[in-house]
């Protein structure tokens, strides 16, 4: 790695925020967490198909939070190989569709619309949620696919201490991988004040025994496939009374990451690797009761993301003399408020008013590389900056109705705006054909409304039935509308928002205290869909396409999930999802990738308090996906995973856990296979 954070890594003090007691007052006031999004006076769901907690995570060792939230049913997760992203698709809405948030606040860079959520660590995470039917109004824009909510953690105690440090070991390979995290709270009667600190360092991984050896990947160690994850926090936190809180957030992350390159296609695109890639966040929160049952709340944040990606000749990893290397930069910046009002002032209502706006700049250029006669580097001259940036409205309106003790109805509707004010590109334009020139695109906005209505029926005490349907939209991204894509994609800077039309029904139940379970089915008939196009062909054969609103589709499926706790030591759970993706489009017969049709995940935890252990064994399966859109399809694999954790002292346990224990050999995208079987060590403690 080019960058050694082995220091930082000692240094463990900062500070984090959140896991907030509720005030027993009325509706209201006991929904509303301040880092929480949720529909006032809708019941919120704690079963195991929308949600999983941090200690869910410990016991599954998920340390980052794409593989943590493929624990819930309906969720999918990719590995986007020539970036080395991670990332989360949620009913077959990829992230692009479905915003992550943390604490509310979107979280995707500017231009791609997304971002890389394998660098999001999970130690000072108390929580994550997937809304996938009723998304609340105060997510805002573009959740057409749903949206997935990160919820930090908050003191709860006068001293609130937790953290962990251990390492990960492969057959034959030694110790490859380690991490330390500690996080240090204070809950005062009017004031909080927690921090955070973590790193993670992973080595070159060893694949599967199982896997056939080639060129580009001679060893069972995956070429090129290190990183290094810092992640500091600072939040305070003021309560003057029983119903107000205002809290200061400051966030940073640093991130050095190796790209492996296809182990079965040559190419230059092969060699590349993010030696920086940060992201900065300041927010603040605010929670004012300024009538009787009404709130009034603000968010405003601003984020920034940096990051170069290079792209060298050859796999030494040194030079960038081709005409097709470069050191690419992104210097993006996010500035935003949400404002929310929720009252419930009108019997047998909760109403929600919320107004967002989001500023969004991009820049990008390639950066001027130096001679150095030492190592052969010729000059290569860099290019100006390219500015993009487009400002973001949203207005919407729910409302939750209460008709009698076991029916409530929820209709709602919002207002999309957005305004490219500036995007520009340099290289050849695309209309004219002058090369090596820094153009304009045209200005433009779109707009969308968005409508949704539902109905909560309770038959019976802890028995709960909620159908909806929704009109939900996305506009397109800065890079759907300007990106050249090398010469391969012709812009499009009209680009429209698409949309679907969502329908969703659920039914969940608690069966006194050991037994809850949920079912859920859905349908989404997507309108507008942005579709690649094909217009032209290069000179070697490959195809030029521009990105155009043509497509239509249908994602329908269904989800199950139960928890069962039969006997005091003893409890299962198991999840299961199916979903089947069809193309509409006419003239068009697209594969959706990346998506498995089936999935299921099981986990049996057994605890001995005589012997102060716990064992965790889960299994999880995949069924077949399409890895290219004309057909090409990944196999299925199982994977089993364990872990044993043994009380030493009071607040300290001893971790031991193997993943993938039967060493499969499987990969989400062709020619970037995962991690074999490996094992892992650890400290917890908690006091």
């Amino acid at each position: 790695m080019k960058k050694n954070y082995v220091i930082a890594g000692a240094v463990l003090l900062s500070l984090n925020m959140f896991g907030q007691e509720q005030v027993k007052v009325d509706t209201l006031q006991k929904l509303y967490e301040i880092q929480e999004v949720n529909i006032h006076g809708k019941e919120k769901n704690e079963g195991p198909i929308t949600r999983i907690d941090a200690k869910l995570m410990q016991d599954f060792n998920k340390m980052n939070v794409v593989d943590a939230v493929n624990l819930l049913p309906g969720v999918g997760i990719t590995q986007m190989g020539a970036r080395n992203e991670g990332s989360i698709l949620v009913r077959g809405f990829n992230s692009l569709r479905t915003p992550v948030f943390y604490d509310g606040i979107p979280i995707y860079t500017p231009y791609d619309g997304n971002f890389d959520l394998s660098r999001f660590t999970t130690f000072d995470i108390n929580s994550i949620s997937v809304e996938k039917g009723l998304v609340s109004v105060q997510y805002g824009p573009n959740t057409m696919g749903g949206a997935v909510n990160i919820i930090s953690r908050k003191p709860v105690k006068v001293l609130d201490i937790d953290g962990q440090s251990g390492v990960g070991f492969a057959d034959g390979a030694g110790i490859n991988s380690y991490f330390t995290s500690l996080n240090i709270g204070t809950r005062q009667k009017k004031y909080y004040l927690m921090g955070s600190a973590s790193i993670l360092k992973i080595d070159n991984y060893v694949i599967s025994r199982k896997f056939d050896r080639t060129e580009l990947q001679p060893s069972l160690e995956r070429e090129n496939s290190g990183s290094v994850d810092v992640r500091l926090s600072a939040k305070f936190g003021y309560t003057p009374n029983k119903t107000d809180e205002y809290s200061l957030s400051v966030l940073s992350q640093n991130a050095d990451k190796n790209i492996s390159p296809n182990a079965y296609n040559k190419g230059n695109s092969n060699w590349r690797d993010y030696p920086i890639y940060d992201k900065r966040s300041v927010y603040i929160k605010t929670k004012t009761l300024i009538a009787p049952k009404t709130f009034l709340n603000f968010t405003g944040y601003y984020d920034t993301y940096y990051n170069k990606m290079k792209q060298y000749d050859d796999n030494t990893y040194t030079l960038l003399n081709k005409n097709s290397s470069f050191s690419s930069v992104y210097d993006d910046y996010s500035l935003g408020g949400i404002l929310n009002l929720t009252t419930e002032a009108v019997k047998n209502n909760v109403i929600t008013l919320s107004v967002n706006n989001k500023y969004d700049s991009h820049t990008e250029y390639n950066e001027e590389i130096l001679a150095d006669s030492a190592s052969g580097q010729k000059f290569k001259a860099g290019e100006p900056e390219q500015n993009y940036k487009d400002n973001t409205f949203y207005v919407g309106v729910e409302d939750v109705v209460t008709i009698n003790s076991f029916l409530k109805a929820v209709i709602g509707a919002s207002f999309n705006s957005r305004n490219n004010i500036k995007a520009q590109e340099y290289g050849t334009h695309y209309e004219t054909g002058e090369k090596n020139v820094l153009y304009d695109f045209p200005k433009g906005s779109d707009h969308a409304l968005d409508y949704k209505g539902g109905i909560i029926i309770e038959p019976f005490k802890n028995h709960i039935i909620t159908a909806s349907a929704s009109k939900r939209s996305r506009f397109a991204s800065q890079k759907e509308r300007y990106s050249s894509r090398f010469g391969s994609q012709v812009p499009n800077p009209g680009l429209k928002s698409e949309y679907t039309w969502a329908y969703d029904i659920t039914y969940s139940a608690k069966l006194g205290n050991n037994f809850n379970y949920e079912i859920s089915g859905f349908i989404n008939t997507i309108r507008d869909a942005i579709f690649a196009r094909t217009v032209g062909t290069l000179d070697n054969g490959n195809p030029i396409v521009q990105n155009v609103n043509i497509g239509k589709a249908v994602f329908q499926g269904y989800e199950l999930a139960l928890n069962y706790k039969p006997m005091k030591n003893i409890t299962l759970g198991a999840n299961y999802s199916y979903i089947d993706m069809k193309d509409k489009t006419e003239g068009s017969s697209e594969k959706f990738t990346d998506v498995p049709n089936h999935k299921m995940m099981a986990y049996t935890k057994l605890e001995a308090p005589s012997l102060r252990s716990v064992l965790n064994i889960n299994v999880e399966f995949y069924g077949k996906r399409y890895i290219t859109s004309t057909g090409d399809q990944a196999p299925e694999f199982t994977l089993v995973n364990a872990k044993l954790s043994v009380n030493i002292v009071k607040g300290v346990n001893f971790d031991f856990g193997v993943r993938n224990l039967l060493d499969r050999n499987y990969y989400l995208s062709y020619g970037y296979p995962k991690e074999g079987r490996s094992f892992i060590t650890a400290l917890n403690y908690h006091f």
